[in-house]
């Protein structure tokens, strides 16, 4: 799993919140000196990688690395909250907004040579990531293809493709369940066999009988509903954060009001098979 870095759009919010100061309660670290230097830490609430402190295996590399999932403290402040029994995602979190309440009313602005130098850092970063993917996967011929290319306005237009394709998975398993039954009385039929015994058997005793059907018709539904709200919930607050650096770009407003209109639906409309 690759460390995915933040965006320059994120960095650009999240120092504009910070105050210039450490997050962490009472510390009064600066961030960035007057020399343009960054003293501060970019961290994690929930780590970006297995074995890091709060790792999530349920986020995505893009949760990882949002917004929502960064804050910045000093170095002493970001080692003492690897003490993840003292503070755990929530407690970072709480941490978190109260620092950005107290600060967000006076945005602090990073200086556009620092920002600069991130950029160049993270683009680098992709390149590797590129490179990497290209030539040095151990197993070319399966490797999955990362689009490193593809705007971040359009990422969730490639996930929502994925979610497509899972439908599509999941009715093809609904399908060969429900024909499972015939499917095998046909085969015993051609292998000669009596079938009275068979078709004397109860639908409710018959295992093969709409074999999984509360799995296809309400846990696989019901799951794939909240996979498609909390993907378009996401995708409102990733280009709401992105609109706030991009103000002119048309496209990425158009988006962000699209999507917002299609949550709005979801939020009236989206419900539970039962």
């Amino acid at each position: 799993m690759a460390r995915i870095a933040p965006t320059r759009e994120t960095l650009v919010v999240l120092f504009a919140k910070s105050g210039n100061v450490c997050a962490f309660p009472g510390c009064t670290h600066e961030l960035v000196t007057s020399r343009n230097i960054f003293v501060g830490q970019v961290c994690h609430i929930e780590a970006a990688n297995p074995g890091g402190q709060r790792f999530n295996p349920n986020s995505t590399d893009e949760q990882r690395r949002s917004f929502e999932n960064l804050l910045l403290l000093c170095y002493r402040h970001h080692k003492e909250t690897d003490d993840v029994a003292t503070y755990d995602a929530d407690a970072l979190r709480a941490i978190k907004r109260q620092h950005e309440s107290m600060h967000g009313e006076k945005p602090f602005k990073i200086n556009e040579s620092f920002l600069h130098r991130l950029e160049l850092e993270m683009q680098a970063y992709w390149n590797e990531i590129e490179v990497a993917n290209a030539e040095l996967h151990v197993a070319p011929d399966f490797a999955v293809r990362l689009n490193v290319g593809l705007p971040a306005t359009k990422q969730f237009a490639e996930i929502g493709a994925a979610v497509d394709r899972i439908a599509e998975l999941l009715s093809y398993f609904t399908e060969t369940d429900t024909t499972l039954n015939e499917e095998i009385r046909q085969h015993l039929k051609s292998l000669g066999y009596e079938l009275a015994a068979f078709d004397s058997v109860p639908y409710f005793k018959n295992p093969f009988f709409n074999r999984n059907w509360e799995m296809h018709a309400l846990a696989a539904n019901n799951t794939h509903t909240d996979l498609i709200v909390a993907i378009k919930q996401a995708e409102v607050r990733f280009l709401e954060e992105y609109a706030k650096t991009h103000p002119n770009e048309s496209e990425a407003l158009a988006a962000l009001e699209a999507a917002k209109q299609e949550l709005h639906v979801m939020a009236v409309s989206a419900g539970y098979a039962d």
